[in-house]
């Protein structure tokens, strides 16, 4: 903004619209304050030293000025962005519930009527403030009554600027919108519109326009719809009783209300029917507007499907999300990468490795099917090269796991005779070389405040935190196979706990130290909650089931805090301590390999680049390296 250029124009129009003279000069008083405010920081107009130059106004001046001088100063940036100042903004002696068009003001007084009932006298002159505002814009955009609303003004009206704080057009929002549904509940306009308006759910809702080309092309062709939008909404309520029947309070409940809501406005505005691959496609689209709580929101989506699908839910079950990418590739693709898999499972690979395959696979067969590849015998190391050029993975290790899966497609195409050339996989670059790391163990004195907090703290969470740490610690069990404990995995008599590990599905006997089978008794006896599942471990809130890996991190981050801070810094720093502490007490190789379930030396010789101690020992002495000391130093 020129400063002073925009009060001129402002001072212009005010003698063009016969302003009275004390309210110019009271804009000229406003202006040369701001100036000078500007000046003496020596620099320009901006939003930060509007706030700050209010903040000490208001220390100086009487209120009622200080509210009239914030409004000429959202004139000043009306002019500025526009061009002019509208008259509801301009004219600050009339109230906006003057300036409504009598159509609006009879609306706004039949909503005022049945508010009076609820509210008191003063109370009342808020909605009449905000309602009068919000009205005043969507007047401006053509829509003159409350039967002309449609979800493009409401919309126009979200995006408007307002020349207001961020507070004030929220309170203009939500009035707007309690007297749309109130209009809403009478018949006279949707009241889907009313939900729009909330802040907290219009940023979920989305936009086609906005979605990849090859999601919209999805869109296009799913037809056999289950349900109406409507006939989805009403699902919604009967839905959120059935989570309370299982035992789900509070958080997941108005998390799954929003979510749901925020999908049938999107249903509702670009008239779709529900469908599980539309409600998947938009989950993907949006997925990034929950921040952290989009893992929750796939929770409850996928809670939904399974409610629409079979009548219940599966709180405890494996979801494949998104289907559609697979099941969209043609034959000859799909044909080739269940092939691979089926490989992979014949390997015993982690069902999470099998998962990451087929989706970096399917990336890459979905790229040749968009190039107009028809058969992987077309394929080149041209191609190749072009899909890794192409990878939209952000991070170095995405791309670099990415590319492993698909080295590994490509030799499997060529070993099964789907490709003729059988030299691809090196046309696709490799990640960095290996590098090898210092391991990182807890210290001694963490150990110490893990003991300390298992004497002073005995609240059931506290009970279960300190005995998955110390299962972790002292026997070096990897989080999930710690979640995964189940009462016949332990033999209390002979005091030890065999289990068979997720990751190398090797199974193990180990024994049970007296302090981590005393924590794990103090933790079922006193901080469990009383119920018939057969894991140890397990929610301390209904519904009482399995709990996930990040539970562990957790509990290690709530006895030792400082560990948020460490880069991957998680559980297994607690596996990695067993380890290092085995070797400094002397153990052998073939001992750590046991006891921490092993096949390869290799695993277990990193912990050895740590231990300084034992490091050094294994140096050669200069008599056996041929060096000979004679003589001394000169």
């Amino acid at each position: 903004m020129n400063y002073n250029e925009t009060v001129e124009k402002v001072m212009v129009l005010l003698k063009e619209k016969e302003v009275c003279s004390s309210s110019q000069k009271s804009h000229r008083d406003c202006y040369e304050s701001l100036g000078l405010f500007i000046k003496q920081r020596d620099g320009s107009y901006s939003e930060a030293i509007r706030e700050s130059w209010l903040t000490e106004i208001k220390n100086e001046l009487p209120q009622q000025r200080c509210a009239v001088w914030v409004q000429y100063v959202y004139q000043l940036e009306e002019m500025d962005f526009t061009g002019t100042i509208s008259d509801r903004r301009l004219y600050l002696n009339r109230s906006n519930y003057d300036k409504l068009p009598a159509l609006w003001r009879k609306d706004l007084d039949v909503y005022l009527a049945d508010c009076s009932s609820r509210y008191t006298a003063r109370t009342l002159e808020l909605p009449r403030i905000y309602c009068s505002e919000g009205l005043l814009f969507l007047d401006d955009i053509g829509v003159h009554a409350i039967a002309d609303i449609t979800y493009d003004a409401v919309i126009k009206l979200i995006g408007a600027k307002m020349y207001c704080s961020d507070d004030t057009k929220a309170m203009i929002l939500n009035n707007t919108a309690r007297m749309i549904r109130f209009y809403g509940e009478k018949g006279l306009c949707p009241m889907n519109y009313s939900l729009v308006l909330k802040c907290q759910i219009y940023p979920h809702i989305g936009s086609v326009s906005e979605f990849s080309a090859e999601n919209r092309r999805v869109l296009d062709k799913i037809t056999d719809v289950t349900l109406s939008a409507d006939e989805f909404h009403k699902t919604i309520t009967p839905f959120i009783e059935f989570l309370e029947t299982h035992g789900y309070v509070g958080t997941t409940l108005n998390l799954a209300r929003h979510a749901l809501t925020a999908l049938y406005l999107f249903l509702d505005m670009h008239y779709f029917g529900f469908h599980q691959d539309i409600m998947w496609i938009w989950f993907a689209e949006i997925n990034r507007t929950p921040g952290h709580s989009w893992r929750h929101w796939r929770r409850v989506l996928k809670f939904y499907e399974d409610y629409t699908l079979t009548g219940d839910i599966h709180p405890d079950g494996k979801y494949k999300y998104n289907p559609i990418m697979f099941d969209e590739l043609p034959s000859w693709c799909r044909e080739a990468i269940s092939g691979l898999l089926d490989q992979k499972k014949r390997e015993f690979r982690d069902v999470g490795t099998i998962k990451s395959y087929r989706c970096s696979c399917t990336r890459f067969c979905r790229f040749l099917v968009g190039h107009g590849y028809e058969s992987f015998n077309q394929l080149s190391p041209t191609i190749i090269k072009e899909f890794s050029r192409y990878d939209e993975h952000t991070t170095f290790q995405g791309r670099s796991g990415c590319f492993v899966a698909v080295r590994a497609f490509l030799r499997y195409l060529a070993e099964k005779g789907y490709a003729d050339n059988h030299s691809l996989d090196v046309c696709l670059m490799s990640g960095a070389a290996p590098q090898d790391k210092i391991i990182d163990v807890l210290s001694d004195e963490q150990l110490q405040r893990i003991d300390t907090f298992r004497a002073e703290h005995n609240e059931p969470i506290e009970l279960r935190d300190i005995a998955i740490v110390l299962l972790g610690v002292r026997m070096g069990l990897r989080a999930y196979d710690i979640l995964a404990l189940r009462f016949q995995d332990i033999d209390w008599k002979n005091r030890q706990i065999s289990i068979v590990m997720k990751k190398t599905k090797t199974q193990i006997t180990l024994p049970l130290p007296v302090e981590v089978g005393n924590a794990v008794y103090s933790y079922i006896t006193s901080g469990r909650p009383k119920t018939g599942t057969e894991y140890i471990f397990i929610r301390s809130k209904a519904p009482y089931g399995k709990l996930t890996g990040k539970v562990c991190t957790k509990a290690l981050y709530r006895i030792l805090p400082e560990r948020k801070d460490v880069k991957g810094g998680g559980f297994h720093v607690t596996r990695r301590t067993f380890a290092t502490n085995l070797l400094r007490n002397h153990a052998g190789i073939d001992d750590v390999m046991d006891a921490l379930g092993h096949r390869d030396p290799t695993s277990v010789m990193k912990y050895l680049l740590l231990d300084d101690e034992r490091s050094r020992k294994c140096g050669l002495s200069l008599d056996r390296a041929g060096i000979l000391m004679e003589g001394g130093l000169a």
